[in-house]
């Protein structure tokens, strides 16, 4: 497929142990009873380099609804808001695990079944995902199924590539991993009583303690019961010595409940660093957390040194649209995103100059 515009980007491919990339934790303390006004996960990202094909896989998958297409490009400021100076070019789509429910979709509404999928046409970048299963950033997400061999082999017939069998966890449960046709890690779930859901996603960070502050600014809170032996064992059916170190935790939303496991690999060291902006790279790229108050989320995140990609960037109807969204990094880097209601521009300019 002949690309237009190819975008190189070469970063150094750095080792980290824990805690390495930064001396302390950059986030500065706040008052404990600010709270921010997260409702939950929207969606998490992947981008792919063929959108038809990653569409027919994640539909064999589960994800067999959708909101979309959206248009090829958009204004500047969206371009701005995912780092880019100029406009773009893409095939997206907010895709469904299910069915969609009846009547219209507000899209800053948490369901936790949403993924965005997205081809880069201009720019594009070629950078194949995470190689690495213990690469800082968003490495996977898992899915819960109650068939995972079944679908393994039906995923394999739609393009992605079987890592390991399924391995049984000391509760019963059943962890296999699989990549998607351009490599990004998905593992599959299988627990007495579950059905097609989005289990966690996991994220590799290089201070746990510093990056469990941060995503519990966004309202995700401890489990009672965070062991990390049973998905060790999945580690090492990947290939990952039974010597590994890793600390872990898995974090729960007060709110909707969605989940991110976050991982500390002291033996073997993660990679680094997470995919650099524009976040365009193949692979998970960033979670889209809902929120009710916008502009006073990004106040309080400000002032605790959390750094933004751009300014608020109205979306997706220019002086007409009615939310916006801000990508922001957590402590190594990691691009989170938070979406919720605006003022219309062409309203608040109006108001603006009554004034």
């Amino acid at each position: 497929k002949t690309k237009n515009s190819v975008i190189t980007l070469l970063s150094a491919v750095f080792l980290f142990s824990a805690g390495e990339l930064f001396a302390e934790c950059p986030l500065s303390e706040t008052n404990p009873e600010q709270e921010l006004h997260v409702t939950g996960r929207i969606h998490f990202n992947i981008n792919v380099s063929d959108f038809d094909e990653a569409k027919q896989f994640y539909r064999t998958l589960g994800f067999v609804d959708q909101v979309g297409p959206f248009p090829e490009t958009n204004s500047i400021e969206v371009s701005k808001g995912v780092g880019l100076d100029d406009l773009y070019k893409i095939r997206a789509e907010l895709i469904y695990l299910g069915k969609l429910p009846d009547g219209p979709v507000d899209l800053t509404v948490p369901t936790g079944r949403f993924i965005d999928i997205i081809e880069w046409m201009e720019p594009t970048r070629l950078e194949p995902p995470y190689t690495q299963i213990n690469h800082l950033g968003i490495s996977y997400f898992s899915l819960f199924d109650d068939d995972i061999l079944a679908l393994g082999e039906q995923l394999e017939e739609a393009g992605g590539t079987d890592l390991t069998g399924p391995v049984r966890l000391s509760n019963g449960d059943q962890q296999s991993m699989i990549k998607d046709p351009d490599g990004t890690y998905i593992a599959l779930h299988q627990s007495a009583g579950k059905t097609a859901e989005v289990d966690y996603l996991n994220v590799n960070v290089t201070d746990l303690e510093c990056s469990k502050k941060f995503y519990a600014m966004l309202g995700l809170e401890e489990e009672e019961s965070s062991a990390v032996s049973d998905s060790n064992l999945l580690y090492e059916a990947l290939g990952i010595g039974a010597d590994m170190d890793r600390a872990g935790v898995m974090l729960n939303h007060r709110v909707d409940g969605s989940k991110v496991r976050l991982s500390e690999w002291a033996n073997p060291v993660s990679q680094g660093p997470p995919y650099p902006a524009p976040i365009n790279h193949l692979g998970l790229q960033r979670i889209n957390w809902g929120t009710t108050d916008l502009e006073a989320d990004i106040a309080l995140l400000k002032s605790r040194g959390v750094k933004f990609l751009s300014d608020i960037a109205p979306c997706c109807e220019g002086d007409a649209s009615t939310f916006g969204f801000i990508i922001f990094e957590d402590p190594d880097g990691i691009y989170n995103q938070l979406m919720g209601s605006i003022t219309p521009p062409a309203i608040a300019r109006s108001e603006s100059n009554e004034r």
